[in-house]
């Protein structure tokens, strides 16, 4: 589905991505079986969902920040068709495939190398997730 980016303080997504009311009418409307599912969390609590489930939420109204967290699991075979670098990935099992590096295996917990690492496997995220946009940051 077609996104807007409308960054807000409000949207805790960096470039403030949210699909049009009329498009979501649109989908709601062609399917006719779409009835939208609150589901509320309880402080500590978390949701996981598919990454074609249209999700949102509303203004984070406590004097917390809301945190965000993304896994993503793939095939070997999956290829970042708009990136302008490559990014590393953290090897499940198998075969790592052509598209990504591997991030270096952790050698102590918490050490400078390892926090040296992670910046570098930040920056290449940033590179391709931010392109072509005036936001350079995650919030």
């Amino acid at each position: 589905l077609p996104h807007n980016e409308v960054p807000s303080d409000s949207n805790l997504l960096s470039l403030g991505q949210v699909i049009p009311q009329d498009i979501l009418d649109t989908v709601i409307a062609k399917s006719g079986e779409i009835d939208p599912l609150e589901a509320e969390l309880e402080p500590g609590q978390a949701s996981l969902h598919h990454w074609k489930c249209v999700h949102s939420s509303g203004v984070n109204s406590s004097d917390y920040d809301r945190i965000g967290f993304a896994i993503r699991y793939m095939s070997a075979s999956v290829k970042n068709v708009k990136s302008v670098c490559r990014e590393r990935a953290t090897l499940v099992c198998g075969d790592p495939g052509d598209f990504w590096d591997i991030e270096p295996d952790i050698q102590e917990e918490y050490g400078d190398k390892e926090w040296n690492e992670h910046k570098i496997s930040m920056e290449l995220e940033r590179k391709n997730y931010f392109q072509d946009s005036q936001v350079t940051h995650f919030k």
